[in-house]
């Protein structure tokens, strides 16, 4: 038995985050039938497996029987560290790991402060990871089965995760957003089965690597060693400038969480050097020309087609007995000095609505707001906010034209148009009900990261979603192709491109010639996408005679992330 079938056992993943990184054990101890303290102290330990397990998993109860009684019988047990604990789940695969929340916790060790938040928020939201994953596995059996199957010995899982003072500001109207996201993706990883090594310091980084570079000293042709690394723009920053080899062997692995989204005109270096004196705002771009597919990066919000969605869980409590609503309203605005946390999770429950400053953008507190059936004003935006007329944007890497400072969800949601207090009095008018949207469960966060972490692949020819979902669609003048498909009820899916790029669906018989061009608004009719990195749903065609040909697909109810046939 090889040592590496020890020390690896799930689908590997790495996070990074920010500005620092910590160090965890390759092996998460699963304790089953034996827990044994330094090989001397043997303490009797309560094993069960469910009975969904027990069909996956049908030989678990014999091996378990048999590791009992058997496991001293051959002495490579116990010099590879087997115990009769986690030898069945972590090794050989025969029982399914358990899922403990003090085990996760353990994997945060290195700064306390930077942990806060997140240590807080699991852990008050574990009850609810775990009863959605029970549902997750009666609900859809195969896409929990597909995650066992990626149980494949000989790789090494790896989450690093930078943080820099997130934890430290989110106390003072720091990034907490940010936080509740990577929480909650911490969270879903964890439950899934990956083996997670979470660090907040960057000098460990380079640690871990070479822990990993140690286990593995030959080169490794038919297996991987680090199978999916997440961080932030800052960490894809300092990954790209002071670990160029390690960016270089990991770009195709690389997931990027990314708040307000991506687009292309500034993801491609070339094409925004050239066009930079057009595009509006700021002619630097601090946040872009990273050269990654456009779905490595994922957001808080579904912003872009071009993006993938990652989100974030807004889970209530259930309500135990009805509360009176006030005639009151909360002024929602960035500072963390301005509220006490405790007073505003009890004014969701008894206020009546929330007025919007308009900023912070889109942060999770108008969403935990509407699950607990209090309706939000959003200020309207005139000009709307974008890199164009706002100072927030003007360096972001994206066209994003924000409208209002929240996504509209009526009859939770009202856009006051400076009218305030006829916004008001409509707001206290509807009584709606507490709403949370599926895909901001924690059973839909479940749902979405399992499938994209065992599907997306931009290390190879992209097979998710699966090509019978491309739906095409001709966009009129002047229209992307996200607005082309939205039109139809569908979404823009941009792995498609690279078939729409194709003759057949470019020229119907009327071309001359196919011209090649790099333009984001590239492939349309008799002009074929020249570049890769500038292939784009949200781009606008600056030509009136131009109709963009549009790849579509559809998207579950409440669950935009994924299509019908992506289950």
């Amino acid at each position: 038995m090889a040592r590496s079938n020890q020390d690896s056992s799930h689908r590997s993943v790495i996070i990074l985050s920010v500005i620092s990184v910590m160090v965890t054990p390759l092996t998460q101890v699963i304790h089953c039938v034996y827990h044994l303290q330094l090989i001397t102290d043997l303490e009797k330990q309560e094993c069960s497996i469910s009975e969904a397990d027990a069909v996956e998993y049908s030989n678990c109860r014999e091996k378990m029987q048999w590791m009992e009684k058997e496991w001293r019988t051959h002495k490579c047990y116990a010099f590879y560290g087997v115990n009769g604990t986690s030898y069945l789940s972590e090794v050989e695969k025969y029982c399914p790991m358990k899922r403990i929340l003090s085990g996760l916790l353990k994997l945060m060790f290195d700064n306390e402060l930077n942990y806060k938040f997140i240590r807080t928020r699991i852990t008050l939201l574990w009850p609810k990871w775990l009863s959605a994953y029970n549902e997750l596995m009666i609900k859809w059996p195969k896409v929990v089965s597909l995650q066992r199957k990626l149980n494949v010995r000989g790789q090494i899982s790896l989450l690093i995760f930078l943080l820099s003072e997130l934890s430290f500001l989110s106390s003072t109207g720091g990034p907490l957003g940010e936080l509740v996201q990577w929480s909650d993706l911490i969270a879903a990883l964890y439950l899934l089965g990956h083996n997670l090594m979470i660090s907040t310091e960057v000098r460990t980084l380079k640690k871990n690597i070479k822990k990993i570079d140690d286990i593995c000293p030959c080169p490794l042709h038919d297996r991987e060693v680090i199978n999916l690394l997440f961080t932030d723009i800052v960490g894809l920053k300092y990954l790209r400038g002071k670990m160029k080899d390690f960016f270089n062997r990991m770009k195709c692995k690389l997931r990027i969480l990314d708040s307000f989204g991506t687009h292309a005109e500034f993801n491609s270096r070339i094409y925004f050097a050239a066009h930079k004196n057009l595009l509006g705002g700021s002619r630097k771009n601090p946040w872009g020309n990273h050269q990654l597919d456009l779905q490595q990066f994922m957001t808080m919000y579904p912003h872009t087609d071009d993006n993938t969605f990652l989100g974030f869980v807004m889970e209530m409590d259930p309500v135990k007995q009805d509360i009176k609503k006030n005639n009151i309203t909360l002024i929602y605005g960035k500072a963390g000095y301005i509220f006490d946390r405790s007073r505003i999770t009890c004014f969701n429950e008894k206020g009546e609505d929330i007025f919007g400053l308009g900023f912070l953008f889109e942060g999770p507190a108008p969403l935990e707001a509407i699950a607990n059936g209090v309706v939000f004003i959003s200020p309207s935006f005139n000009p709307p906010k974008s890199r164009k007329t706002s100072d927030f944007f003007k360096d972001k890497p994206t066209f994003k034209i924000l409208m209002r400072n929240f996504l509209s969800v009526d009859p939770h949601v009202f856009t006051n148009s400076s009218q305030v207090e006829d916004a008001i009095r409509e707001a206290l008018l509807p009584q709606p009900i507490a709403y949370t949207p599926f895909e901001f469960t924690v059973l839909g966060m479940l749902q979405r990261v399992s499938i994209l972490i065992s599907k997306q692949d931009f290390c190879y020819v992209s097979r998710f979603p699966p090509v019978h979902a491309m739906i095409t669609v001709e966009a009129v003048s002047v229209q992307s192709c996200q607005e082309a498909c939205h039109q139809h009820n569908f979404l823009c899916e941009r792995s498609f491109f690279r078939i729409v790029n194709m003759p057949e669906f470019l020229n119907n018989g009327s071309c001359a010639t196919l011209n090649s061009i790099p333009i984001p608004y590239a492939p349309y009719e008799c002009s074929k996408q020249e570049n890769s990195d500038l292939y784009s749903c949200a781009s606008v065609p600056t030509i009136l005679d131009i109709r963009r040909i549009c790849p579509c697909r559809d998207f579950l109810q409440g669950q935009t992330a994924l299509c019908s046939s992506c289950l």
